[in-house]
């Protein structure tokens, strides 16, 4: 039988009213509120970050691939790429990987260090410390207890002040891990800066171009009014996505149409779009920053294949060639063909009635230098914008006699639709693509993996959101500092809660622990029935702080009773999220590190002189 356990039970339902009863209640409530305050804390810091970064991640994506290294979030106006890609859309194939992570080695680290003086001096001040708390028998005759403590302070003090001002070595080792899920989707994008104007208000705004693999999940809940954008229609629609903060800034509602102009090499270009939709994501700087349209209707701005409008003049700087495109309308003001007919030497003209038509005409100085008669294949080599390459392949139908003029001596004339047919045959451009990764702890291994792996050998690269858009989660991460220091500030509250009244009920006990030691009780054994009561205590106190604080958190995501300003956390109402580890670690860790820490106060039951004790009574 436990005979600590029993008297500390009988100890703690004793009935008799008391002074120490009321503290010890008190110490009660003390442990609850550190504990609800601790779980509303954790739950708080864990919905809040959770919160924001899904609201981000499902805004802007995982892992942003594009042409440029490392592209700002302030910079929209990006360079093509092309959407045919080896990764596109294979990439969201990719399950789980093996990744390196560097880990502290322990052991090396330890012997790195271990030829610091001030190190080993530290270590051998806290041995001696510990030596004096526990104190042997020759020193506990020798010292009182008041002496004891104050050279284990001074120890102490002294060692965690050497210890805090040396600079270690660390040493670490890659260890492998693998990733808890892989990529889950790839999405392209376009962006494009404009300016809303309506009769009475102008807004900056950025168009954000999506299509047809679009993920709508996570907008979906946030749209206001309207329906989302159908991209798969075979035309481009004019419909467009606005915030529900732009719809009031500018006084627009559903159904109303507004011109956007845009900058287009050098010029002012207008486009009309009609209010399909309006959403909100509370995320005040993109709600006030962006809007979601069509991305074919970019492409159409930006002169971006597949709607790229193609000069009459192609200057193939490869082939020192001129390439020069005519079509039925043009032709006969076109002063170049004039001239080309009135030299005319032998073979047919170009047929400009037949859109496949790949005839070229060419002057007699390059069907010399090339050796090229009528009938024989002209290959010449085009780069585009974006680097992409193209190989014409004409047929020889006429040659003229070129004059002196060095440039007509350089023109191909042909089918100007065989050079807008580029359109077709080269693949369409994007600003970029967009990664989903299934667990947002995959982010860094799975960045790094696209960049190392899948985009290896390639004028791509992809950079996570974090490093796109640090200034926020810099500022997420600030919430990690507030959450360690509410946790400690609430464990310093329960420990001098429960000091204080261990010490009260151990002084109010006097005559039971003088009868104890007088019938030859260990002073261990005593130490011990207190701790099992002070044990008694905490749990009570974690048991009603659990139940206050759970339900809190319940309350709250039930009926959202704490609301906050939108604006300013991205937020409406105080998010919630549980992790039963969590909480389950933090009563464990405060019924710990209490006890512990109470041993110390218990020694004040070794300096009961039982005697005196029980004349005390």
């Amino acid at each position: 039988m436990n005979l600590e356990f029993l008297i500390a039970k009988r100890v703690g339902t004793a009935t008799k009213k008391s002074f120490s009863r009321a503290i010890l209640r008190l110490a009660v409530v003390a442990i609850a509120l550190s504990m609800v305050v601790m779980i509303l804390a954790t739950a708080i810091v864990s919905g809040f970050k959770n919160t924001i970064s899904e609201k981000i991640f499902g805004f802007w994506g995982h892992i942003h691939i594009t042409s440029s290294y490392s592209p700002s979030s302030y910079s929209f106006e990006s360079s093509p790429m092309n959407q045919n890609q080896d990764f596109y859309p294979s990439v969201d194939t990719i399950g789980k990987i093996l990744h390196k992570v560097p880990e502290m080695d322990m052991i090396t680290s330890i012997g790195l260090n271990s030829d610091n003086p001030s190190i080993n001096i530290a270590l051998a001040l806290l041995l001696i410390a510990l030596v004096f708390s526990f104190a042997p028998k020759f020193i506990k005759e020798r010292l009182k207890l008041g002496t004891r403590l104050l050279i284990v302070s001074v120890l102490t003090i002294t060692s965690i002040v050497l210890l805090a001002n040396q600079e270690y070595q660390i040493a670490q080792k890659d260890v492998i891990h693998e990733t808890e899920g892989g990529i889950r989707h790839i999405q392209l994008y376009i962006h494009k800066e404009g300016i809303i104007k309506t009769k009475d208000q102008i807004e900056g705004v950025v168009l954000r171009g999506v299509g047809a693999d679009y993920d709508w999940e996570f907008l979906k809940e946030y749209i206001q009014e309207g329906v989302i954008l159908n991209t798969k229609t075979e035309e481009a629609t004019n419909g467009i996505l606005i915030s529900e903060t732009t719809a009031n800034r500018l006084k627009l509602s559903l159904g109303d149409k507004f011109l956007i102009y845009f900058v287009q090499e050098g010029n002012s270009l207008g486009r009309k779009f009609t209010i399909t939709g309006i959403y909100k994501t509370g995320l005040e700087e993109y709600d006030r920053r962006f809007a979601l349209v069509d991305v074919r209707k970019l492409q159409q701005l930006n002169n971006w294949r597949p709607f790229r409008s193609y000069p009459v003049e192609l200057n193939l700087d490869e082939e020192q060639f001129i390439l020069k495109g005519l079509t039925a309308g043009t032709a006969p003001n076109d002063l170049g063909w004039t001239y080309v007919k009135d030299h005319f030497t032998k073979g047919n003209f170009l047929d400009l009635e037949d859109k496949n038509y790949m005839g070229a005409v060419i002057p007699h100085q390059v069907a010399q230098a090339k050796r090229l008669q009528i009938g024989d294949s002209l290959n010449l080599k085009y780069t585009d914008n974006g680097g992409d390459t193209h190989i014409f392949n004409y047929q020889v139908a006429g040659i003229y006699l070129g004059p002196d003029d060095t440039r007509i001596q350089k023109t191909v004339f042909v089918n100007w639709q065989s050079i807008n047919n580029l359109n077709q045959v080269l693949p369409p451009q994007v600003s970029g693509f967009e990664l989903f990764v299934d667990h947002i702890k995959d982010l860094d291994a799975l960045g790094d993996h696209t960049n190392y792996v899948t985009l290896m050998g390639k004028n791509q690269y992809a950079n996570t959101i974090k490093e796109i858009q640090p200034n926020i989660f810099d500022w997420l991460s600030l919430t990690d500092m507030n959450e360690r220091i509410i946790l400690l500030l609430m464990i310093l509250v329960s420990i001098i809660n429960m000091t204080t009244s261990l010490m009260i009920l151990i002084l109010e006990r006097t005559n039971m622990i003088g009868i104890l030691k007088a019938l030859g009780t260990p002073n261990w054994s005593i130490r011990k029935i207190f701790l099992y009561n002070a044990a008694y205590i905490i749990g009570w106190g974690l048991l009603l702080g659990n139940l206050i604080g759970i339900g809190l958190c319940l309350l709250q995501i039930q009926f959202g009773i704490i609301t906050l300003p939108e604006d300013l956390y991205y937020v409406s109402v105080v998010p919630i999220e549980f992790n039963w580890l969590t909480i389950l670690a933090l009563n464990a860790g405060t019924m710990f590190i209490t006890l512990m820490v109470l041993i110390i106060p218990s020694w004040l039951v070794s300096k009961i002189d039982p005697v005196k004790a029980i004349r005390f009574s």
